[in-house]
């Protein structure tokens, strides 16, 4: 046997993470941990790249670097953050020791964890590199390797903090009617690891404008394909779904996520943001979801990002009045009490990780007890996959 043929076999006698040191394949799922810092991150930059290693795996793994804001308030809710993105949109990411010094601060026990599916390309035409999806009006891109970031990464920790995260898969194009295959790869690959799927997105304004091909739709081949799996799988589905596009109030979007609930009842769909996100104003969003949450059992709502700022709140940037109060969605809450998730959806950076998660206390304060420890906790432990 020659030295090439007997380096395979070797690697065939491997574990799998062992042989994926040793691999071009494998690179793009370690790049970010501590196992190739110099194979990956310590090559040279050519002459007159652009690249630049922000922050390294190595770095990631014993973060020092990072000051996390503490608290204005006395820790008085245990939490499990159900939205969390472990990358930015740049695919970096301050680590998971860091994560849980954040998580400890703002009394957050454990999180649903995943990367960014969607990565923000940075053009030629650019002198600056971009650092969010907003930053330019440069295209975005399907990242498949995010899954393999946040797996590698949370694989190479020690138990203790492998045991505080809930990872979901999201690096994949929802339009595509292979969508669902792809998953049942990464399933494979990483048996008896993944918790749910996304934050995987639909009719997410900019984002999904900027992003090469297709503006994806829940009710699309693609999205039913991944809904069929994850019924069959027990997973959870995150799906990000605007109610309408922005600077509008009429409502464009609502019945194609009437349509995704009623393809698969056994599929279980968490809307993430209750369909809001940024300039996309609407009246009456109370009315909306007590709708969906009464004709869809299948149906659970996150009210992670800029819903709870702007229409919990009423704190939106242009004074916008949609109807609503504080009160008026503690009777909503009240009333579907085992239907509702809270989450920070922080982006791969956890210096104000502790104030994401403390603003929730004027809602939990007006919750009955019961309802509080189950947007709190129980909701989310009800829906995920456990192994």
């Amino acid at each position: 046997m020659d030295k090439k043929n007997d380096n395979f076999r070797q690697g065939a006698e491997m574990t799998r993470r062992e042989f994926l040191k040793l691999t071009a394949a494998g690179t793009a799922g370690i790049a970010a941990s501590a196992m190739l810092p110099e194979m990956v991150f310590g090559a040279e930059a050519k002459p007159g790249s652009a690249y630049k290693n922000h922050i390294s795996g190595a770095e990631r793994a014993a973060n020092e670097k990072i000051t996390i804001e503490p608290p204005t308030e006395k820790i008085r809710y245990d939490i499990i953050d159900n939205h969390l993105h472990y990358c930015d949109f740049l695919e970096q990411s301050d680590g998971f020791p860091a994560l849980c010094e954040a998580m400890d601060m703002a009394g957050v026990s454990k999180s649903v964890i995943f990367g960014m599916g969607i990565a923000k390309q940075w053009d030629s035409s650019m002198p600056v590199a971009p650092s969010y999806y907003l930053s330019n009006d440069s295209r975005c891109y399907y990242y498949s390797a995010t899954d393999f970031l946040v797996a590698e990464d949370l694989l190479a920790q020690p138990k203790e903090i492998r045991d505080r995260f809930y990872p979901f898969c999201c690096g994949f194009n929802c339009n595509d009617r292979f969508a669902a295959d792809h998953i049942e790869r990464l399933l494979s690959l990483y048996p008896k690891f993944w918790n749910g799927i996304g934050e995987i997105m639909s009719r997410h304004d900019d984002l999904t404008a900027l992003t090469y091909g297709e503006p994806p739709h829940i009710d699309g081949e693609g999205f039913l394909g991944i809904f069929d799996l994850a019924a069959s799988k027990g997973l959870p589905v995150l799906v990000h779904h605007n109610v309408t596009a922005q600077s509008t109030e009429d409502i464009l979007y609502l019945d194609e996520l009437y349509r995704a609930l009623e393809y698969n009842r056994d599929c279980k769909i968490i809307w993430a943001h209750v369909g809001i996100s940024r300039r996309v104003e609407v009246k009456a969003l109370t009315k909306i979801a007590d709708e969906l949450l009464s004709k869809n059992k299948n149906l659970w709502i996150d009210i992670s990002w800029l819903v709870y700022d702007y229409y919990f709140l009423d704190a939106f940037p242009d004074n916008f009045y949609d109807g609503d109060s504080l009160n008026d969605w503690v009777k909503l809450l009240e009333k579907y009490p085992d239907r509702f998730l809270l989450g920070t959806d922080k982006v791969g950076h956890w210096a104000t990780y502790p104030a994401e998660v403390i603003k929730y206390y004027k809602l939990l304060d007006k919750l009955k007890p019961e309802t509080a420890k189950l947007l709190c906790k129980d909701n989310l432990l009800s829906l995920i996959k456990e192994y």
